[in-house]
């Protein structure tokens, strides 16, 4: 039932009926859940009460979740002034495993469902969350055991307060949405401002919107994730006319469409803006990203990831426009992009080989650029056929041959950095769905590439469900996620290119090369720190409107989690520690520039002195491929300093204006030399 359904019904229950016992906190039995919502009990956000549903009739009123089949007991209170609640049962040795949902009505005879949870409390309680409830309006709790389960169960209700933002570090987003309601399907128009004073500095309400003021176009954008709490959105920037208005924002490329990342499945902050990080930092486009403050009709909506869309841009996937009408010839050859996710009526196209070792599974792919709707009959068949073709010689027995096997057809280097990243984080989505792949024209290149990597709030945690993701020594190959019951199932060409040894080699390379560089533990830390220092004081904001410290959330995680925000960083810090020392051990291949599996020697470098006053000293003998350059990067990825020097030797002053924390990184030869962390007083 959609979160804004109205619900009208007659209650015809007798009223001796309507009506069991409860017990306070304390014991003692009190008059409590009714057993239909013009019978509910009373209820505050003072005392939690204990009530037994075991023979409770049922209403009959489907809330949509925890497998409703009745038993429902009912309690009432008024929304409180700050119009957000939480609802959490807990054991009360009886009942196992519960669902609640929340309602609120002008009367117990009209009622709109708000939320609904199943196992968000836990082990398997609920903790149903709304917000933004009508003042003035009664609102109605519904409890319930999963599946028809019935017995004793403890309800606590909170009143969450209102979240009021003044100032942040980070940049301030502010939408009206004009009186509409923003939609799962498509978008509606409405008003962004946008306003960030940069690095190290403090951005005010009041302040000017130094980014962006005009219209937009807004609308709920993902999967599973469009039903959390805090929501994902599309955005697109228009003009006057609700044309496509093409900006820059907080130092991307001007586009129109961008996305709003919902963090209620990663308490850190940091699992997108890490993995976009390391891919680029092992030079691979990945969506650049910011941190920021959303505010939503006045109401506080916490910390979101605000970046770029995937898409054909000459900033973004830099391939070629495919107009409808190239239909021949080098022209219908590229740019194509495919998302391997759930397939779309009308918008997939079926592989014809299952995975090699999975041969009862089906795989298809979607178009994503050019969309279904402009997609020509010609190109439909072309790049069908190109995957088709790639296939045959992934999977025939001269697949491993050079010259003739599948890399006529497959970009090596991209499909190496789309493994590294995915199984570093061991992401539980990256190789089922949201998997970009993107094909330039011939005349450009034309091998299908891995990337744009993607949506990593299931990955970076050990979780239940398979013992791959659930293993808590750090082990479990991601791409063998066909292995485990999935939702959707990888394609496993993975599982067929390690099964040649000149593609393991270069993997091992690659990977050793950049452990001792965007890979190497300090600099993750690294990067993990800079995030955590910059949003002190923002993620204080956000756990109050989101209250999910030491709760496992959408992810249903193996050990229980941290109750603070600098423990929830030193739990991912230990878990990417013993991820990377059991890839160390089990990467396959051997490098041959080292003689065997093993890492590269740590250059002789330093940088002095860091912290500092803004003033730093590079220096060091590095092993690169010609000149180097050296990068310095805000948290937020937007350069601030880029400089170019011939030899591998590097002596050189850098100036960083501003107060805050910085990344550097070395490059050399499109690879990552040396990366870390500076800090400016």
């Amino acid at each position: 039932m959609p979160a804004t359904s109205t619900v009208l019904f007659l209650v015809m229950l007798p009223l001796a009926t309507c009506s069991v016992l409860a017990r306070g906190v304390d014991g003692a039995m009190m008059p409590g859940g009714g057993n239909a919502p013009c019978t509910a009990s009373a209820i505050d956000t003072v005392e939690c009460v204990v009530m037994d549903n075991t023979g409770a009739p049922g209403t009959g009123m489907e809330p949509g979740c925890a497998n409703f089949m009745g038993g429902d007991l009912w309690f009432m209170m008024p929304v409180p002034p700050s119009g957000n609640v939480s609802a959490i049962t807990a054991n009360a040795d009886g009942m196992v495993d519960s669902g609640v949902a929340l309602w609120t009505g002008p009367n117990c005879f009209e009622l709109t469902l708000r939320a609904c949870d199943d196992d968000g409390g836990d082990n398997y309680f609920s903790r149903a969350l709304a917000y933004d409830l009508p003042p003035g309006q009664t609102l109605f709790i519904q409890v319930f055991g999963y599946g028809g389960n019935a017995g004793a169960v403890e309800l606590c209700i909170a009143d969450l307060g209102e979240v009021v933002l003044d100032s942040s570090e980070l940049p301030i987003v502010v939408i009206n949405t004009l009186g509409n309601t923003i939609p799962y399907d498509g978008k509606v128009a409405a008003w962004m401002e946008m306003k960030y004073n940069g690095p190290g500095t403090i951005t005010y309400m009041t302040d000017p919107n130094t980014e962006y003021e005009g219209r937009i176009g807004i609308g709920v954008r993902g999967a599973t994730s469009a039903g959390y709490p805090q929501r994902p959105y599309a955005i697109e920037t228009r003009d006057n006319t609700g044309a496509n208005n093409n900006v820059p924002l907080l130092g991307m490329p001007a586009e129109n469409d961008w996305v709003l990342l919902s963090n209620y499945n990663d308490r850190s902050f940091v699992r997108n803006e890490l993995a976009f990080h390391l891919a680029r930092a092992m030079g691979h486009y990945a969506p650049r990203t910011h941190l920021c403050e959303v505010v939503i009709d006045s109401s506080y909506q916490g910390i979101h990831v605000f970046g770029e869309k995937i898409k054909r841009d000459d900033g973004r996937v830099d391939i070629a426009r495919l107009w409808s009408y190239e239909n021949s010839g080098d022209d219908i050859t590229g740019g194509y992009i495919l998302q391997h996710n759930y397939p779309e009526q009308g918008g997939s196209f079926q592989s014809n080989y299952a995975p090699i070792d999975h041969p009862e599974l089906t795989i298809t792919f979607n178009y994503e650029y050019p969309e279904p709707d402009s997609i020509s009959a010609q190109q439909r068949d072309y790049i069908a056929a190109y995957v088709d073709t790639l296939e045959a010689a992934l999977y025939a027995g001269s697949f491993a041959d050079t010259v003739i096997g599948y890399r006529r057809y497959l970009d090596v280097p991209s499909f190496i950095n789309y493994f590294l990243v995915n199984e570093l984080s061991r992401n539980n989505d990256g190789f089922k769905k949201s998997v970009f792949l993107h094909k330039d024209k011939n005349s450009n290149g034309g091998k299908l590439k891995a990337g744009p990597v993607w949506d990593f709030d299931w990955a970076w945690k050990n979780m239940w469900g398979c013992g791959i993701f659930g293993n808590l020594d750090g082990s479990g190959w991601a791409h063998r996620i066909n292995d485990c019951p999935t939702d959707n199932p990888s394609s496993g060409w993975y599982v067929r290119l390690l099964q040649d040894s000149t593609f393991t080699n270069e993997l091992r390379c690659v990977y050793d090369e950049h452990r001792e560089g965007a890979l190497a533990n300090a600099a993750i830390n690294a990067f993990i720190d800079s995030v955590g220092a910059v949003v002190q004081n923002a993620q204080a904001r956000h756990f109050q409107k989101w209250p999910i410290l030491g709760i496992s959330g959408p992810a249903p995680e193996v050990l229980a989690c941290a109750t603070t925000y600098s423990g929830e960083l030193d739990t991912l810090k230990a878990w990417i520690a013993k991820r990377l020392d059991w890839l160390d051990a089990n990467m396959p291949g051997v490098c041959p520039s080292l003689g065997g599996a093993g890492r590269l020697p740590a250059p002789d470098f330093r940088v002095y002195p860091n912290p500092g006053t803004g003033s730093f000293l590079f220096e060091g003998t590095l092993a690169g491929e010609g000149g180097v350059e050296l990068v310095i990067r805000d948290v937020t990825g937007r350069v601030v300093d880029r400089s170019a020097f011939t030899g591998q030797r590097l002596n050189t002053v850098r100036r960083i204006e501003g107060s805050g924390t910085y990344i550097y990184s070395v490059l050399s030869g499109g690879s990552t030399l040396r990366t870390g962390k500076l800090v400016v007083y």
